[in-house]
């Protein structure tokens, strides 16, 4: 049985929402966010003790884009990618690697400034806001005409995309993209697997914790983010 690093409501939603996707049986393992050496068989998997991680047997793999790309090779029978020789496949990479590489770091500046500077934050969110909306607008004209990010092929891309358009509801009035993405975040969060991944990660539709004080069940005293007027 797979065990996969998590903690609900994080990074790690997307690669609940693939294993759900695949029925493949797996064990959570909740790790606390401000206590991460509390299971000591988590930072053996991933020493930079961040999630999501996976343990299959032998085969250990931790970031969002590596676990995707392991899941969905892992169990080719749910076809959540192409195969190695279709020349789907070069434009699935690229969505998982842009996902990863520059769409996904654009939101930790909007969302945690802190992490890139002690000085002026809101400077650094502004710049992640003003990126944000060219990377809506390039999202928009790829997914026009489009179901999803592969053409007719659902996969690990559409789920890695769902949850990082998804984050624009932690700030209120922030919308990525217009109606191509929008629609596409409708169609992956009406998916059976994709509700049973909310269901149990504690989320609503906006991808918003129904009870933010929770992770796994625990209470946790998180420190409030304050997204400035920027």
């Amino acid at each position: 049985m797979i065990e996969f690093f998590q903690i609900t409501g994080s990074s790690s939603f997307a690669v609940r929402c693939a294993l759900e996707e695949i029925g493949v049986g797996y064990r959570a393992i909740d790790i606390a966010p401000y206590d991460r050496g509390e299971v000591p068989d988590f930072e053996r998997v991933n020493p930079l003790r961040s999630v999501p991680a996976l343990r299959d047997g032998e085969a250990e793999v931790y970031e969002i884009g590596a676990c995707l790309l392991y899941l969905a090779e892992r169990f080719p029978e749910a076809e959540l990618a192409p195969a190695l020789g279709d020349p789907a496949r070069a434009e699935y990479l690229r969505w998982l690697v842009w996902l990863a590489d520059s769409f996904r770091p654009l939101w930790e500046r909007i969302m945690a400034p802190f992490f890139f500077t002690t000085e002026s934050q809101p400077g650094v969110r502004a710049k992640g806001l003003e990126d944000l909306e060219r990377a809506g607008a390039y999202l928009e004209a790829e997914l026009t005409g489009r179901r999803w990010c592969v053409g007719e092929r659902y996969g690990v891309a559409d789920i890695y995309l769902y949850m990082l358009v998804g984050w624009q509801h932690y700030k209120p009035g922030l919308l990525v993209g217009g109606a191509a993405v929008q629609g596409h975040f409708a169609r992956v969060g009406g998916r059976p697997a994709i509700a049973r991944a909310r269901e149990l990660d504690d989320l609503d539709e906006r991808l918003l914790r129904h009870h933010p004080e929770l992770r796994g069940g625990k209470r946790v005293d998180a420190p409030k983010v304050d997204f400035g007027e920027n």
